[in-house]
C-alpha cells in the first residue's frame, strides 16, 4: 500500500511505519457470503503511530482504518506519485517536471479530486507537446480503436464467450496484456518497449485489419475516423 498505492518506492517511509500500517490493518477480513467484513477481535490494539502520527488507540474499530488511508491519501509524496504514474500513462514515459507538479498541485489543492488533477493534466501545454509518441497499452489501444470507430456496446458479442476469447481475449494475450494477470504485483508495465515488439506490433495490426469488419460490417470513412482517432494532430495528406 505505501509503495505502489500511495507514497510511491522510496518515499517518506521506514519499516517501523510499514509496520505499524500491518498492525492497523488488523482486522480486515472478507466472508464467502457476506462479502468484505470487519472482525475487532482480530484487530490489533493501538496506538500505533505511522509517519509520525499516533493513530488507533482504545477499542479497534474500522474508522481507524479509514483515518490511515485518508491520512496517506493526503500527503504530498501520495500527490506527486499519482502524478507520476497518470502522467506516464497518458503522455509520456518519461513527463515534463511542470506538468506533474501542476498535477501535483491540483491534488492537494482539492482535496484529492483526481477530476481536477486530470483537468490539469489535459490544460498543461506539455501534454500536447509533440513528438507525441507514447505508447498505449494493448486494452488502451482496443478500448480506443472502439471508440473512434463509433461502435457500441451492441456491436460486441459479450454473450458469446468464444466469440470474445477470439476477438479481443486472445488477442490481448498476444499483444502481451492477459486480462487479469499482470506480470506483478506492481501491475502493468507503462515503458513504450515493453508492448511494441515486432510480434506484438503484427497482433495489433492484424486485430486493426480484421475485427472491426467483423463487428460491423459499415464501419467509418476513413477521414472520418482519422478525426475521431487523433483530431486535427495528423497533417491533411494523411
Amino acid at each position: 500500500m505505501l509503495e505502489l498505492h500511495t507514497l510511491g518506492a522510496g518515499g517518506p517511509y521506514t519499516q517501523n511505519d510499514v509496520q505499524a500500517l500491518a498492525r492497523l490493518l488488523t482486522g480486515l477480513s472478507y466472508d464467502l457470503k457476506k462479502g468484505f467484513t470487519y472482525r475487532h477481535p482480530m484487530a490489533e490494539p493501538g496506538p500505533h503511530v505511522l509517519l509520525g502520527r499516533t493513530l488507533g488507540g482504545g477499542k479497534p474499530k474500522l474508522g481507524h482504518i479509514h483515518t490511515t488511508l485518508n491520512m496517506l491519501a493526503a500527503q504530498p509524496a501520495t500527490a506527486m506519485h499519482l502524478a507520476q504514474k497518470m502522467a506516464v500513462h497518458f503522455v509520456s514515459d518519461t513527463p515534463d517536471e511542470g506538468l506533474t507538479s501542476a498535477m501535483r498541485d491540483a491534488y492537494l489543492s482539492s482535496d484529492g479530486d483526481l477530476a481536477a488533477m486530470t483537468r490539469a493534466m489535459l490544460d498543461h501545454p506539455a501534454a500536447w507537446a509533440a513528438p507525441r509518441r507514447n505508447v498505449q497499452p494493448p486494452l488502451d489501444f482496443i478500448g480506443s480503436a472502439l471508440r473512434a470507430l463509433g461502435l457500441v456496446s451492441q456491436h460486441v458479442p459479450t454473450a458469446d464467450a468464444k466469440q470474445m476469447v477470439r476477438l479481443f481475449f486472445a488477442p490481448l494475450e498476444l499483444m502481451g496484456q492477459p486480462p487479469g494477470a499482470p506480470p506483478g504485483t506492481d501491475g502493468w508495465p507503462e515503458a513504450d518497449e515493453d508492448w511494441i515488439t515486432p510480434q506484438r506490433r503484427a497482433v495489433r495490426l492484424g486485430w486493426a485489419m480484421t475485427v472491426p469488419f467483423q463487428l460491423r460490417r459499415t464501419l467509418p470513412d476513413p477521414q472520418d475516423f482519422k478525426r475521431a482517432a487523433l483530431g486535427a494532430s495528423l497533417p491533411s495528406r494523411y
